[in-house]
């Protein structure tokens, strides 16, 4: 399977980044491809500046983001979640790659799915408990499964771990449960 594993997180020494390295040096490469995108490394302006009234011009790194969500079976997506939403430059790259023609197209009422076919798992942690996000209707879950499914891909997995810092003796054990993910990847 080709994977595209993408770290939204911009600190590359955060917990999520751990998370993202974990996970993508464990994957078996003797069964699966592997490219990695840490969008706090490259370089792209991540405001849609026009909308989607005139597309932005395809810098080098929109191209080849877009040639890794082309090529990518499975993608797997690592974030934190701030202000119950994605951080900003992980929204910008939707925004800039997601592109009506590229992911989707719409002609009135009827959706064109581009990706359909393809997968995510979705890794994330907050700050907020988890029964805070439930009382909140799980706004994050739904923001990042139903982006990602207007545009066809089917969230097929979703990790989770709420209340990080009261947590903090979790972090190890989820480490390992992203490990193990990585390793039983079909």
């Amino acid at each position: 399977m080709k994977v595209l594993v993408i770290n939204g997180h911009p600190d590359s020494e955060s917990y999520i980044s751990t998370l993202f390295n974990a996970y993508h040096h464990k994957v078996d490469l003797s069964k699966h491809e592997v490219k990695i995108l840490e969008l706090g490394k490259i370089n792209f302006d991540p405001v849609l500046r026009f909308g989607y009234r005139k597309i932005m011009d395809n810098d080098h790194e929109m191209a080849l983001s877009r040639d890794y969500l082309k090529w990518a079976d499975h993608i797997v997506l690592f974030f934190p979640i701030w202000f119950e939403t994605v951080p900003s430059l992980l929204k910008g790259w939707f925004d800039r790659t997601l592109v009506p023609g590229f992911a989707f197209n719409m002609e009135g009422y009827k959706v064109t799915k581009y990706f359909k076919g393809k997968t995510a798992h979705l890794v994330f942690t907050s700050l907020a408990p988890k029964i805070y996000q439930k009382i909140r209707g799980d706004i994050e879950r739904k923001t990042v499964t139903r982006l990602l499914s207007f545009c066809g891909i089917k969230t097929i997995k979703i990790d989770r771990l709420a209340g990080i810092k009261a947590n903090k003796n979790k972090r190890g054990a989820f480490i390992k449960i992203i490990e193990k993910r990585a390793l039983s990847l079909k």
